[in-house]
């Protein structure tokens, strides 16, 4: 069955990169520098004291760091197709294990993980044929964790940075990442059970910070094929100079959203 056949399980951009791994190459130096972090309370929340965690299609390691600072005694992995990325990722952090490969066919032995994370990167992958790997990798009782940093929708600023997208990167909708994620594994006949949990918290930028931050999407590398680099971020700045504070700061509501799906013996 080919990707096409899938359109419920597999990111509704995906036909516009044929190679999920140049997504997001030459943007690995903004992607580490600017994109947010995980809210440290959600990476508590998600297990107790695994042995052995998979952070799949980890980018630049952001969430695979706070995963090693949070499970000190854990071995971690790094999964990550795209080269730059990885080679980022590899020369930042000592005691994390990096290999080279793709969340629908994982590099790792049946059965040996106790948690497996994807952060900010499961709208991109064939979740269906991933599924299948996590109960492939997982041991009885593993957990697939879900993460995903999203900017309040409803909020002034929120509206105004996504209705600057959609003007600017053509075929850039903000409900792109929306699927029901807890639905789409509480019907995998190997998952026990599913719970979510968001943690809210405010990020606060200085407008550089922001630019770098929307130099690393794949919103701004679509733009790209369309406008000058300074065109979209004048765009962007001229839709968010309203919300700059007093202190020059733009404060964006977040939260960080986890879904957690506890897994059966591997098929």
């Amino acid at each position: 069955m080919g990707f096409t056949e899938r359109p419920a399980t597999r990111h509704l951009w995906s036909s516009r990169w044929a190679d999920p791994g140049t997504i997001f190459e030459g943007l690995a130096s903004d992607y580490d520098s600017f994109r947010p972090r995980y809210f440290p309370k959600a990476i508590d929340w998600l297990a107790h004291r695994p042995r052995r965690i998979a952070d799949i299609a980890s980018g630049t390691g952001i969430l695979t760091r706070q995963l090693r600072s949070h499970f000190p005694d854990s071995l971690i992995v790094g999964i990550e197709p795209a080269r730059d990325m990885l080679k980022t990722a590899s020369g930042a952090t000592r005691g994390i294990h990096w290999l080279g490969g793709r969340a629908e066919r994982l590099p790792l032995a049946h059965g040996t993980f106790d948690l497996v994370t994807v952060g900010q990167a499961a709208h991109w992958l064939d979740r269906e044929l991933f599924h299948a790997e996590c109960s492939r990798v997982l041991g009885p009782g593993g957990i697939l964790a879900i993460l995903n940093n999203n900017r309040i929708r409803d909020s002034a600023i929120s509206q105004a940075y996504e209705t600057a997208l959609e003007n600017i990167s053509p075929g850039y909708r903000r409900t792109y990442r929306d699927h029901v994620c807890a639905g789409e594994l509480a019907a995998l006949s190997h998952v026990r059970s599913v719970r979510t949990r968001r943690f809210a918290w405010v990020w606060t930028r200085t407008r550089d910070e922001w630019l770098g931050y929307v130099r690393s999407t794949s919103h701004f590398r679509a733009a790209e094929a369309h406008h000058d680099r300074e065109v979209i971020l004048a765009t962007i700045e001229r839709a968010l100079a309203p919300f700059v504070n007093e202190a020059g700061l733009l404060a964006v509501p977040y939260e960080t959203e986890v879904t957690a799906a506890t897994f059966t013996a591997p098929t």
